[in-house]
């Protein structure tokens, strides 16, 4: 029997930015970041939403794993923006995870402290072409490139997870 490869779409959300990195089976096949320009509005929700309806179409993956966010670290905004994500996932019929970047985390680093430095370090050692962006990420004050980081990290998380099962 021939198994399709998975394709995961993982989604880092924020009021600002959106990470974004898509799998498909165990290969990166795209990782970025978009940018919500403006003040928050529901033309700002319908823009994101407009954005991951392009990767959508053009991916077409099975599979959603979007960063479960910390309840002390959330806007309003920032929660009614994932809301709508998952609720544009399941119109679409795609299975959703979530997880934590704590969860995250510990299922990258073994040996050392868990922390975003070392986590974005281990995503880049499992994949070579994420240096410039982590090179990027340590020459700006801004914490820009850091976003498309945890979406690889999340997204390549649920795919060792569910190709295991």
């Amino acid at each position: 029997m021939n198994r399709r490869p998975l394709k995961i779409i993982g989604i880092n959300p924020g009021t600002r930015y959106l990470g974004i990195a898509v799998f498909v089976g165990p290969e990166l096949m795209d990782w970025r970041i978009k940018v919500l320009d403006g003040k928050w509005s529901n033309e700002k929700i319908k823009k994101a939403i407009k954005i991951l309806s392009d990767f959508f179409y053009q991916y077409e993956p099975t599979v959603m794993v979007i960063k479960k966010l910390h309840p002390s670290r959330r806007s309003e905004n920032l929660l009614r923006l994932a809301n709508k994500i998952k609720e544009f996932s399941k119109c679409k019929k795609l299975k959703v995870y979530q997880y934590s970047i704590k969860e995250i985390e510990s299922f990258f680093i073994e040996d050392e402290k868990l922390n975003k430095q070392n986590l974005i370090d281990a995503i880049a050692n499992l994949y070579p072409i994420l240096h410039h962006d982590l090179s990027k990420e340590r020459s700006q004050k801004n914490a820009y490139y850091i976003r498309s980081l945890e979406a690889v990290a999340l997204a390549s998380a649920c795919s060792q997870r569910l190709g295991k099962s």
